[in-house]
Order: structure tokens, then C-alpha cells, then sequence
């Protein structure tokens, strides 16, 4: 077979090497060798090997030890030649210390083209990172931490760790099938977000913003809640472009059970510190806290309020009589009433002992004694159980109400002190009464 001369030229100007070649048969039609009917400058250049040394010659006659060598090369080419395949093969070569892709066809029966690829660099590259990962993966297996190794461009998962699958409960074969997978197992209440903050572009925008991208969420695996903190970091390649990301995956759970228990401690001693132990309505301290920000919203909205503090008559004789037990059963149902029948946002108040305190927003006198003698008028009609005596027991209160003055200077301080002056008038004056200051 011939070759045009211009296509000749083309082929001694390829970076590649090239190399045209004739099978040469024994009497049974079995290769036992071929010859070297043409090769380009690249090939000289790649084995050393120049043309007028090896045109028009066999191989066994230009390298004798080949019938030596473990891969049986004249085998190989003939069986592509005979049958009008191609093929190509990674091999590496001791005499130039390369590694070369060969890609063989036949033009024509008899005949087999070569092109030499030099992969050197590429081998060696695989070699260095096969290497780190013999050191790597058996970190990186032991680890109660999910790592994992993903394409940008591509979407594939290239490395996942076995902890993937212990953690998920998704074997990492379907991870490497779907990458997006997990999203599935996602909190319903979380997946929304998720799937939307994890999406390759959003991950890398934020990687691009804040040099790394994390979020927390929830997962459900066997009807069982787990938290999942992720954290990804760019991997950058030559052009310093991100070309893959690396991540570390997190099982929180316990943590945030933790962190939920300290939140709901944390609130229930804010509370204890807010609230009366034993009825559940705001403390002394409490009341200052609260009746600051009303007043403050008084002042603004140029309004008045109006306190009423009241007493239960003759506590302690219920106490001596009848035991504290059932002096305390008398206090939580004398505060519950007092909490039922003012409004939310009023603020009631364990001012001390038996007494109790009330700060109604936006009312004046009038209207705190109305509240005040209803309130007198349901207590007077209540009782309470007490198991120990099989008896119902009644009891009453005594109410004092002041309204702020245009002299109080919104001091609410001045307020109460008139509150309890007609408390105290009430108290002398026969007692289950409402006294205004």
C-alpha cells in the first residue's frame, strides 16, 4: 500500500508518534513478524530508533529480544492486521522510561498503523494520587466523619467513605448512581431549603464568597431524627479554577440533643428566676421587669394605668388551722383566679407571702375598682377542698386600687404605695372589701 506524499507530510509534522507496518506470515498464515514500511520524525525522536536504519526491515532484526518480552507484540499487531480491528493499549517501556497509549488499526488486511501517546505525566499523576490514597483511605475509612470527593462539572461522586453508608443508611453504590440521592432522606421540613442551598451553583458561589460552604439539617433514617453538619472546601486545579469539591460530613445528633436540653434548662431557670414557684404568676422582681415596659409604652402613648393590690383575710388563721398544705392549695387557687380574670396583658404578680399585685394598662381608677370588685365577688365565691379535714373551706380578700397622678412623673413606685394605703384601710375596715387610695 502506498502513501500519498502530502499525506506524508502532514503525518512527519505530528507531535504524535506514527509508525506504518507490514505483517509479515509463515507458510501457515500465522504472524511471525512485521516490518517497518514507514514512520515519522516523531517516532525517531520517541525511540531513537532513525528511518534509514529501520525502513524496509523486521522488527526481530531491529530488536531482537522482542520474541523476550512478556507481552507478546507480533501476536498482538498480526491479530489486528489479519482481521481489520483497532485496539489500543497503555504500556510502559523500560528502555526510554515512558509510559505510552498505543492506538493500532488496520488500513487494509496485512497492513497496521501506530500512534504513540506519551502518558508519562499522566501515570505518574495517577500513580501519586493512587499512592496518597493507600495512605489516605485508611484514615479517612475509620472516621466516624462522612468524606467524600465530587466533580464540579461532572456531578460524579469520585470517593465516598464508608461511613456514608452507616450513618444515611444508603448504600454508597446508589450514591455513586444518583448523587443527589440523600436529598430523599432529608427532614420534610428541612428538604425545601436543602435542596435548594446545595445545588452545585449555590455550593460554589459560596464557596467563591466565603472560601468554604457548610449547613446543618436534619435527616430520617429508620423513623430516627439525625442532625447532619456539612462543611465543603474547593479543590483548585492550575488555572485556579474549582474544579472539584471535598466535603466532611457530621452526625450531630447527640450534640443537639444537648444543646436542646441546655435551651429548654437555660428557659425553665430564666423562668424560676421570672416566676413564683408555687403559683406559676410572675415574681416581685418580675413585676418591676414587666411594669418598666409598660410604662415605657404609657409614656409614649400619654396613657395612665392603674395598680390593685390585694391580700387574702386571715391567711394565717387558715394556716394554723387547717396546715400550710392547705394554705398553699388556697394561694394557687386564689392566684388562678386572679390571672383568669384580668386580661392577657395585664400584669399579675406574687408580690410577697399572701399578697398579690396587678398592673392594668390604659385604666383609670374607675375601671381598676370594677376589676377589682369583681375579682372580690369571685373569690368570696369560691372554696376549696381540703382532704385532711373532709371539709370545704371559703375564704375572702381585701383590695386597695390607685390610679397614676399626673405628679407620679410615671414612678410606679408612688402608685403601689397608695395601692397599699388602701389595702391597709381596707384590711382595718372590716376586710372582703375594695378601697380606692
Amino acid at each position: 500500500m502506498e502513501i500519498d506524499s502530502v499525506i506524508l507530510k502532514l503525518i512527519d509534522r505530528m507531535q504524535n508518534a506514527f509508525a506504518y507496518h507490514k505483517i509479515i506470515l509463515d507458510e501457515n498464515n500465522k504472524p511471525v513478524d512485521y516490518e517497518y514500511i514507514y514512520v515519522n520524525t516523531a517516532f525517531e525522536e520517541l525511540t531513537g530508533l532513525k528511518r534509514q536504519n529501520i525502513l524496509g526491515k523486521t522488527v526481530k532484526q531491529i530488536i531482537p529480544d522482542i520474541q523476550n518480552s512478556s507481552f507478546n507484540w507480533i501476536e498482538y499487531y498480526g491479530n489486528i492486521a489479519l482481521n481489520g480491528v483497532e485496539d489500543h493499549i497503555v504500556q510502559y517501556f523500560d528502555l526510554w522510561d515512558r509510559w505510552y497509549r498505543i492506538d493500532v488499526f488496520s488500513p487494509e488486511k496485512n497492513y497496521f498503523v501506530t500512534f504513540f501517546s506519551d502518558i508519562t505525566d499522566i501515570k505518574k499523576a495517577e500513580e501519586k494520587i493512587k499512592e496518597q490514597n493507600e495512605i489516605i483511605s485508611p484514615i479517612t475509612e475509620n472516621l466516624d466523619e462522612i468524606t467524600f470527593l465530587q466533580d464540579v462539572k461532572t456531578r460524579e461522586v469520585i470517593y465516598l467513605s464508608s461511613s456514608f453508608e452507616r450513618i444515611y443508611g444508603i448504600p454508597i453504590k446508589e450514591i455513586y448512581k444518583n448523587p443527589r440521592l440523600w436529598i430523599d432522606y432529608v427532614y420534610p421540613k428541612d428538604r425545601e431549603s436543602v435542596e435548594k442551598r446545595s445545588t452545585m451553583e449555590n455550593t460554589i458561589n459560596e464557596i467563591k464568597e466565603k472560601g468554604y460552604f457548610t449547613q446543618e439539617y436534619r435527616i430520617v433514617v429508620d423513623d430516627n431524627i439525625k442532625w447532619i453538619r456539612t462543611k465543603i472546601l474547593p479543590v483548585i486545579n492550575r488555572d485556579g479554577q474549582i474544579y472539584r469539591i471535598v466535603g466532611i460530613e457530621q452526625d450531630i445528633t447527640e450534640q443537639k440533643n444537648m444543646e436542646i436540653k441546655l435551651r429548654k434548662a437555660v428557659r425553665r431557670a430564666e423562668s424560676l428566676a421570672m416566676h413564683d414557684y408555687l403559683t406559676g404568676l410572675y415574681n416581685r422582681r418580675a413585676f418591676f421587669v414587666r411594669t418598666k415596659e409598660e410604662i415605657n409604652r404609657a409614656k409614649r402613648r400619654g396613657e395612665t394605668f392603674s395598680i390593685i393590690l390585694t391580700d387574702l383575710d386571715r391567711f394565717k388563721l387558715v394556716n394554723d388551722t387547717y396546715g400550710h398544705d392547705a394554705g398553699d392549695k388556697i394561694l394557687k387557687v386564689f392566684s388562678s383566679i386572679l390571672r383568669k380574670y384580668t386580661r392577657r396583658y395585664d400584669i399579675v404578680a406574687r408580690f410577697g407571702g399572701e399578697e398579690f399585685i396587678i398592673f392594668l394598662s390604659a385604666t383609670n381608677k374607675e375601671n381598676a375598682k370594677k376589676k377589682a370588685e369583681q375579682l372580690r365577688e369571685y373569690v368570696e365565691r369560691s372554696e376549696v377542698y381540703i382532704r385532711d379535714v373532709d371539709k370545704k373551706v371559703k375564704f375572702t380578700a381585701s383590695f386597695g386600687v390607685s390610679e397614676l397622678l399626673p405628679e407620679d412623673n410615671y414612678d410606679v413606685e408612688k402608685v403601689i404605695k397608695r395601692a397599699d394605703k388602701a389595702l391597709y384601710l381596707a384590711k382595718n375596715s372590716g376586710r372582703n372589701m375594695v378601697i380606692t387610695d
